[in-house]
């Protein structure tokens, strides 16, 4: 399961020392516009790709509106359950950058 989280915490939890691990699931080419993720890996290719993030213990996934990054949570949440996994409520767009 995972858990959606507002904009504002985000912007808290970034803040904060212990970092948490933000994955954003757009293509490259939104990505390259600019993200506060750690990691891009589009949404098709998170799964296959998931031995690279597998070691995280919180998970922040977003994406542009929230959308993609609800899909990839839930599947994420499910494989990984060693994983806290949020996804942005509003996606990118509500943290008004």
């Amino acid at each position: 399961m995972f858990v959606e989280i507002e904009a504002e915490e985000l912007k808290k939890r970034l803040a904060d020392q212990q970092k948490p691990f933000v994955l954003d699931v757009r293509e490259t080419y939104e990505f390259e516009d600019g993200s506060i993720a750690d990691i891009n890996i589009p949404m098709a290719e998170v799964l296959p790709r998931v031995k690279e993030i597998e070691h995280q213990t919180e998970i922040i996934v977003c994406c542009l509106s929230g959308k993609r990054s609800k899909a990839v949570a839930y599947h994420l949440a499910k494989k990984l359950n060693h994983a806290k996994v949020y996804t942005l409520s509003g996606g990118l767009e509500s943290l008004n950058l």
